[in-house]
């Protein structure tokens, strides 16, 4: 996975981190007079401000604006396009497009800002027509996606036409993935991404080609993260932190007693947008605006 850049979080540093967490003005925006979610898996934010959601349990895909009025829907229980089985991830931070891992389907959707079907990629091996399962995605600047191929133990990169531009992982390559659990594309980083379980991020190039790792200030079972400029944003129940790719030490942003308050039981997703973090807990079905100002 190349060579790891060592994190330093002894105790005290992780306890001053959190003692130095930001405050906050936050808002519960979902539900609202217009949306309900069921059992939500994952949020992106587009630049130009709307909030698309992955309605998991209500077999959707969804955008609303800040305030958590809803702009454009599609989807419904089914396997024709335009329906979904179960979406688990979405992305429209970069590019023109919406792109929605549908994942009773084994495949991925496009769509366009409205939410209007534009196209379908299903992920195959040579020879071979059975799909195979995707997992998470993530999107570069250039309109490339990334996708974890959970059946072949690869992570992917395609081009807007679903030309397939490089590979890591897999069988034949002998760094066969498992559990590849969170992706996001970082401008002029790179792809970054985590595996359930593990206590580090690994980065890799536009190409797949792996670059080094880095050390997370918390090991949890699950984490969510967000795209910030240059760095990333790294959440739990733990607390929220920005991560800079060029430092050693974190920024706490939110504690985990700021999150209790707020009455968040389960971090599944973030968006972030100058200051202001979204926070989506996919167990209650809610989704909160949280602005961010310094102590």
């Amino acid at each position: 996975m190349g060579t790891a850049m060592r994190l330093a979080f002894p105790a005290l540093l992780l306890m001053c981190s959190l003692c130095s967490a930001m405050e906050m003005n936050w808002k519960k925006i979902v539900p609202s007079d217009t949306v309900q979610l069921r059992d939500p898996r994952a949020i992106s934010l587009s630049r130009e401000g709307l909030l698309y959601i992955a309605d998991t349990g209500h077999h959707r895909v969804i955008a609303v604006d800040s305030t958590g009025k809803l702009v454009a829907e599609t989807g419904g229980f089914g396997n024709a396009h335009g329906q979904f089985q179960w979406p688990q991830d979405i992305r429209a931070d970069f590019g023109n497009m919406v792109w929605v891992v549908d994942y009773g389907n084994r495949r991925i959707e496009t769509f366009s800002r409205s939410l209007v079907y534009q196209g379908t990629l299903e992920i195959k091996v040579t020879g071979d027509e059975t799909r195979h399962q995707p997992e998470v995605i993530a999107l570069s600047p250039q309109g490339d996606l990334y996708a974890f191929d959970r059946d072949g133990g690869r992570l992917l990169c395609y081009d807007p036409l679903y030309n397939l531009r490089a590979e890591f992982g897999g069988r034949s390559g002998g760094s066969f993935l498992t559990d590849v659990a969170r992706m996001a594309f970082i401008p002029s980083r790179g792809l970054v991404w985590w595996v359930r379980g593990e206590s580090v991020l690994h980065r890799s190039d536009l190409l797949l080609n792996p670059v080094d790792s880095y050390s997370l200030p918390v090991a949890d079972a699950n984490l969510a993260l967000a795209v910030a400029d240059t760095g990333i944003i790294v959440g739990s129940m733990s607390g929220v932190w920005r991560v800079h790719l060029n430092r050693t030490s974190p920024d706490s942003l939110l504690s985990a007693a700021q999150l209790d308050d707020i009455g968040l039981r389960q971090l599944d997703a973030m968006a972030w947008v100058k200051g202001v973090l979204f926070l989506l807990d996919g167990k209650a079905g809610t989704l909160f605006r949280i602005t961010l100002q310094q102590n």
